[in-house]
């Protein structure tokens, strides 16, 4: 009986030890979804808000911005002052036609990883409104991104697409 009760302590210890995943430092993202919603404004203009789910898995969770990180390398107007940058293709004829004039980046904040384990797994959301013409119209009705995110160390996630967006 010592025996059973040596060898399950031993299981029971072993069983517990394990390694905890690692994943790579380089950030990696995936496309979620892209949902739409008639709202209003803040000043109560009709407009339509999307809103970009993706996936995000950084190995050692140096994920965003403190209000404080203005230096180099992220001063503004740098490429890395926003960590999160968006490419807006319009379809026109047949072709995927990027529209610089649409293109979003963000900051997205700092969250200290807590534990001996750093990794971030997440969802982030992007809420991104568009406005109705005088016609009531949307000016683009086939629309879609790409997108990558910046970690603290510079290091730069794949680039993940939405696919086809078709607006009202």
């Amino acid at each position: 009986m010592k025996q059973l009760l040596s060898v399950v302590a031993i299981l029971l210890l072993i069983s517990g030890c394990k390694k905890p995943v690692t994943y790579s430092e380089i950030p990696a993202i995936s496309f979620q979804n892209f949902t739409k919603t008639e709202t209003t404004d803040l000043l109560g203009n009709k407009i339509l808000r999307g809103r970009l789910s993706f996936y995000l898995i950084d190995g050692d969770g140096n994920i965003g911005f403190n209000d404080r990180d203005t230096t180099d390398p992220w001063t503004p107007g740098t490429e890395y002052f926003n960590n999160l940058h968006l490419t807006f293709y319009e379809f026109k004829n047949g072709n995927w036609i990027p529209d610089t004039s649409h293109n979003l980046s963000y900051r997205t904040p700092y969250i200290e990883p807590k534990g001996q384990n750093k990794t971030r797994k997440c969802s982030i959301l992007v809420d991104i409104d568009y406005e109705y013409n005088t016609s009531g119209m949307l000016p683009f009705d086939s629309i879609m991104y790409t997108f990558y995110i910046y970690d603290r160390a510079l290091n730069k996630s794949n680039t993940e697409s939405t696919g086809l967006i078709i607006l009202p």
